[in-house]
C-alpha cells in the first residue's frame, strides 16, 4: 500500500482539527504553555513556551501520530503499519502503535540520531536503517509498506497528520488567548499547516511565523551538489532536516504563513544553549529553531505577546555534550594553552599548582615530547575551566609570570 493520496481540493479545515482533538484526548494530555521571564528579558517581548516536549516520547509528533492511527479501519490495524521518520514521528508512531496493539515497522536513515533509534526499538517495533537522508529512508519505507502490505504512514504529508499537529493550536488559545504571534519551526510543514488552519479560523489576526534551517534550504536549493559527496554535511537539526515540504502542507504555508525564515546551525545552536540556561530544558535542534530565530533578529517586526512552539526534546546527549562545550568557549570560559616547561620531575606539579592558586579548573591535561619546540622541554596542553574572560586573562598573566613559553589555543589554532 502506497501513501494515501494527496486530494489538495480539500484540504484540512477547522472541522477536522477539533475532531483530532476529540479523538485524541482521552490518550494525550495538554501540555503546558507558560511565560518564560528569562527569554521575554532576552528577547525584549512577552514569550509563551508551549512545551510540547513534555509528551511521553519527547515531541509534538504524537499528536498526528495518534490522530492517525485511531482513524483507521480494523482490517488496517491487523497488517500493522510502516513509516519513514529521522526520529520524532518514528517514536510517536510506535509508541502509540503498540499502545494500540498495531504491528510497526519504521525506516530511519542511518544518520538518525542514536538516541531516537535506541527508542524506537524499545518501543518495540521493527527498525530498519536505510539511506543517510530522510528522502533515501522515504523512497525504502513506500517499498517495504508496498511489499508486506501495511499502511504507511507519512511524517507530514496527510490530512489526518495536519489535523492532529493542529490541535497545539486549540490548545494554546484555551491557554494564553492573548498571543499575537506564534513561532514554529518547519520542515516538512505539518505541525506548522495545522497550527495555522486553526490559528487562521479562529483568530486570524495572529501572525503565524516559520523557521527553517539553512542546512535544509541548502539542499533544497542544490539537490544533487553533495548526493555523490564522500562526507555529507549534518545538521544538529534533524528534525526538520527535509529536502521539500509537503504537497498538501505547502499550498497551506503559501496561504496562511505570515513569514518565513532560515536560521544558521550555530543560531540553532545558540537557541538550544538558551533554553538551557534560562529555562532549564534540554530542547532539541530542531524545536530550538524558533528561539534562535527571535534571538537573532529575524522577525524584526515581532508582536509584543509571542507562543514559541518548544516542540522536541530529543537530543543526542553526545551532541549536546559538545554544544555546551563550544557555548563554554565562546563565552571565554574555557581555556586551552600550551606551555613549555622543561622535561624533568616536579614541572607539572609546580604548573598545576599555579593553575590552582588561580581558581582555575583543569579539565584536561596532554604532554607532547616529540613535537615541542624548545630542545628539552615537554608541551603541557591544558583545556581549563575558568570564570569569566577576566579570570581567563589573570590565569594567563600568572603563567606568563613563571618566564616559561605559553601559548593559548583558540578555536582558530586548536
Amino acid at each position: 500500500m502506497t501513501t494515501p493520496p494527496a486530494d489538495l481540493s480539500s484540504l484540512p479545515q477547522l472541522s477536522d482539527v477539533q475532531a483530532a482533538l476529540t479523538r485524541v484526548r482521552s490518550r494525550l494530555p495538554m501540555t503546558p504553555c507558560t511565560y518564560s521571564a528569562g527569554l521575554s528579558e532576552l528577547v525584549g517581548k512577552t514569550i509563551y513556551c508551549k512545551w510540547d516536549h513534555k509528551f511521553r516520547t519527547g515531541s509534538f509528533k504524537e499528536r498526528g501520530a495518534l490522530n492517525f492511527l485511531l482513524a483507521l479501519e480494523a482490517d488496517v490495524h491487523a497488517r500493522g503499519v510502516c513509516a519513514a521518520s529521522a526520529g520524532n514521528h518514528a517514536l510517536a508512531l510506535s509508541y502509540h502503535a503498540a499502545q494500540l496493539r498495531v504491528p510497526c515497522l519504521i525506516v530511519m536513515p542511518t544518520s538518525a540520531p542514536l538516541v531516537k533509534v535506541q527508542a524506537t526499538e524499545k518501543t518495540g517495533a521493527e527498525v530498519i536503517l536505510k539511506g543517510t537522508t530522510f528522502d533515501e529512508a522515504y523512497e525504502a519505507a513506500l517499498k517495504l509498506a508496498e511489499e508486506r502490505k501495511m499502511q504507511f504512514v507519512p511524517a507530514f504529508d496527510h490530512p489526518l497528520i495536519i489535523a492532529g499537529q493542529g490541535t497545539a493550536a486549540l490548545e494554546i488559545l484555551e491557554q494564553y488567548p492573548a498571543l499575537e504571534a506564534i513561532v514554529v519551526p518547519v520542515g516538512g510543514g505539518g505541525l506548522i499547516s495545522g497550527i495555522a488552519i486553526a490559528l487562521k479560523a479562529l483568530k486570524p489576526s495572529v501572525q503565524i511565523l516559520g523557521v527553517q534551517s539553512e542546512w535544509a534550504v541548502e539542499v533544497k536549493a542544490h539537490p544533487g551538489q553533495y548526493r555523490h559527496a564522500k562526507i555529507k554535511p549534518t545538521t544538529i537539526a534533524d528534525g526538520i532536516a527535509v529536502k521539500r515540504v509537503g504537497k498538501i502542507t505547502q499550498p497551506i504555508i503559501k496561504s496562511s504563513v505570515d513569514q518565513l525564515v532560515a536560521v544558521s546551525e550555530a543560531e540553532i545552536a545558540d537557541g538550544i544553549m538558551q533554553y538551557l540556561s534560562i529555562e532549564r530544558t534540554v530542547i532539541e535542534g530542531a524545536a530550538a529553531a524558533g528561539l534562535a530565530a527571535l534571538l537573532a533578529g529575524k522577525f524584526p517586526q515581532l508582536p509584543e505577546r509571542c507562543v514559541l512552539m518548544a516542540c522536541g526534546g530529543n537530543i543526542d546527549m553526545n551532541v549536546l555534550s559538545r554544544l555546551i562545550e563550544r557555548d563554554m568557549a565562546h563565552h571565554q570560559r574555557h581555556l586551552r594553552a600550551v606551555v613549555s616547561v622543561p622535561d624533568r620531575p616536579g614541572s607539572l606539579y609546580t604548573i598545576s599548582g599555579i593553575i590552582a592558586e588561580c581558581g582555575a579548573n583543569v579539565l584536561e591535561v596532554l604532554h607532547n615530547r616529540s613535537f615541542s619546540h624548545i630542545p628539552g622541554h615537554v608541551d603541557i596542553t591544558f583545556l581549563l575551566e575558568v570564570r569569566d574572560a577576566a579570570h581567563r586573562a589573570q590565569v594567563l598573566q600568572a603563567l606568563h609570570e613563571v618566564k616559561l613559553s605559553v601559548r593559548e589555543l583558540d578555536s582558530s589554532n586548536a
